[in-house]
């Protein structure tokens, strides 16, 4: 049992390891849209935010910490 165990460990070490931060980003950042644009629906809010993908928040924010 120890054997299936530490092979399974190895095998998710494995996989964590072979996701980037840039992906961890982009779930997390996605992942607050889709609740902030759930929660808007569900209060049946008339003027919820567009969503704005990651993509476009990433190309505003590189060019916000760019130097003058």
């Amino acid at each position: 049992m120890t054997v299936v165990l530490r092979i399974l460990c190895l095998a998710l070490i494995a996989l964590a390891s072979g996701c980037s931060s840039d992906t961890a980003k982009r779930t997390g950042y996605e992942t607050l849209q889709n609740v902030r644009q759930q929660e808007c629906l569900k209060n049946m809010s008339p003027d919820c935010e567009k969503r704005e993908y990651y993509d476009d928040y990433e190309r505003k924010r590189k060019g916000l910490d760019a130097p003058e």
